[in-house]
């Protein structure tokens, strides 16, 4: 083995079932005729081209981000799991992570994906009233993302959720009323971003106007304070967790700098093989970083933190 030094797996799942409007991230519609088992296969020669490259590293996280990867089966990702463990070592500790949206919410998938390996599950509730779920898009009902939360708390080691914040005339009473919502569910873990208008999205194209700087600070810092106040600590500008246990060990690897691989198109990897510096992206293309771009990137992402 050439580099024993620990490692984290990014899976990418490109496609969702709708559109948000808010959304820049890379990703597609999900075809009628979607191919599970050709998307499995295309995971397959990025799990061997890295594999070979890089040797049986040890691996201590594993992330299914997208899109939408609850859209998957769990039997697909069984065998994304079992593909890794041919070209990986994965720890017994290892976190592996799912992202799911709660219109995708189904009680026997979400089972299912804890019994193929994931013990830690992110759900994308975005907004806890419906006013919130149809400004932004949501195709799914408040009680949808309550029965989700409800399962997900109950069955994954690991549970956080991610709410938007800084919505247009959004005040800090109707914030507070979500965030209390959430934080009845036992949660340890909750992920908070601010609502940004993106070039190329359709709140870009529809002029929505974000709210005011001075009122998103506002909202920003009554959240921190009063997460602090319930047991929550800010370990990342947007993410917050009851004690260490609860952080997440994937994330912390981008913010502090650790080597991680992207498995899919539009995943991108940074990891040193053989004294370089490299950056990946959609699992083949590699690129060598210069000790200044990974200096800049280290001091943006260590911002974060």
């Amino acid at each position: 083995m050439e580099n024993n030094d620990s490692l984290a797996i990014y899976i990418h799942f490109p496609y969702c079932k709708s559109r948000c409007p808010y959304c820049d991230f890379f990703r597609e519609l999900l075809p009628k005729n979607f191919d599970e088992k050709l998307l499995i296969e295309r995971y397959h020669q990025n799990f061997s081209y890295l594999g070979e490259l890089l040797g049986n590293r040890p691996v201590h996280s594993i992330f299914f981000g997208g899109g939408t990867p609850s859209l998957l089966s769990a039997d697909a990702v069984q065998q994304i799991l079992d593909d890794a463990a041919r070209y990986f070592t994965i720890c017994d500790d290892a976190e592996i992570s799912l992202e799911a949206n709660p219109n995708t919410f189904d009680r026997d998938k979400f089972v299912g994906f804890h019994k193929a390996g994931i013990n830690r599950l992110s759900l994308g509730v975005q907004a806890l009233n419906e006013a919130g779920l149809r400004f932004l898009g949501r195709t799914h009902t408040l009680g949808d993302a309550k029965r989700a939360m409800e399962l997900g708390m109950q069955t994954f080691e690991k549970f956080s959720i991610d709410l938007i914040y800084a919505r247009p005339e959004q005040t800090w009473r109707n914030w507070k009323a979500e965030l209390d919502c959430a934080l009845s569910f036992g949660l340890k873990h909750i992920s908070l971003y601010q609502l940004s208008i993106e070039e190329g999205t359709t709140f870009a194209r529809k002029k929505i106007e974000p709210m005011s700087d001075e009122d998103a600070i506002a909202l920003y810092d009554n959240t921190i304070s009063y997460l602090r106040e319930r047991g929550f600590e800010r370990y990342e500008v947007s993410n917050f967790a009851k004690d260490e246990n609860n952080q997440s060990v994937h994330n912390l690897v981008y913010w502090q700098g650790g080597d991680y691989i992207g498995i899919g198109e539009g995943a991108h990897g940074r990891f040193i093989h053989q004294g370089k510096i490299y950056a990946s992206t959609n699992g083949k293309q590699l690129e060598v970083l210069t000790p200044e771009e990974r200096a800049e990137e280290l001091l943006l992402m260590g911002l974060r933190v």
